[in-house]
């Protein structure tokens, strides 16, 4: 149907609406979803995103006039593709979801049969306990260590701790018994945070391609086996931690 034709016979039936700078955020992140058991976009509240048990990503319709989807009733919908080349996509009152490709929109259904994770609770359920401003110190699209840091090798083979101090992130890792790799990845402005802990570098690096040189916001957990949330405007991305090798 045509965009000016949907508009007017559906007006003031939105309940989310999520414009083109938020779909490329969602399509940057889609290898979530993509890889996962949830093959699908996930809606709850005001957030869109995908999970995959050990990352949620979510991004917030941030229009406040509406009320956002039943929290109670989380949906997911098979549009991961059509995602691709979306200008706009919206959720109405039925639940449908709408998605604008060019000047034409196509309706969605919700999928059924499918267990799907109220991706709201979870986001706004998580305790932190220490935040800060993050700057990148290194690129990561060029740096060899990094490179081989998330290598399936590396992520395997090697013993490595992510320390949160001092102001800064850095990477320990040790290949072997006589070796030791040391990475400094993070400027932080807090240089109170204190923890050591392991993360999929795989994990990090898709939102380290996102921010590129950004600054972004870092909300880290009592304890090492608490997740880490990484934010930027509306989008968040939490990171479950890997459990430590003695």
């Amino acid at each position: 149907m045509n965009i000016t034709e949907y508009n007017s016979k559906n007006e003031g039936k939105q309940v989310l609406v999520l414009g083109k700078d938020d779909i490329k955020v969602l399509n940057h992140f889609a290898s979530i979803a993509k890889s996962g058991e949830l093959k699908g976009l996930i809606v709850c509240g005001k957030y869109a995103g995908f999970t995959d048990t050990y990352r949620l990503l979510t991004v917030k319709d941030e229009n406040e006039e509406l009320p956002g989807t039943n929290t109670a009733t989380p949906l997911m919908y098979d549009v991961l593709d059509g995602l691709k080349k979306a200008k706009s996509l919206a959720v109405l009152k039925d639940g449908k979801l709408a998605i604008q490709v060019g000047v034409e929109v196509t309706e969605y259904e919700p999928m059924k049969d499918v267990k799907v994770p109220n991706i709201a609770t979870v986001r706004e359920g998580l305790d932190y306990e220490t935040y800060t401003e993050a700057f990148p110190s290194i690129n990561f699209a060029e740096n060899v260590v990094w490179k081989m840091l998330k290598t399936p090798a590396g992520q395997e083979r090697y013993k490595k701790y992510f320390k949160f101090e001092s102001g800064k992130v850095t990477v320990e890792a040790y290949p072997n018994e006589d070796s030791k790799l040391v990475l400094e990845i993070l400027e932080l402005v807090n240089d109170r945070t204190s923890l050591v802990t392991d993360l999929d570098c795989k994990y990090l690096d898709l939102w380290f391609k996102w921010i590129k040189d950004c600054k972004f916001n870092i909300a880290l957990g009592k304890n090492n086996r608490s997740a880490i949330k990484f934010s930027m405007g509306n989008t968040d991305y939490i990171v479950m931690p890997l459990a430590l090798r003695s």
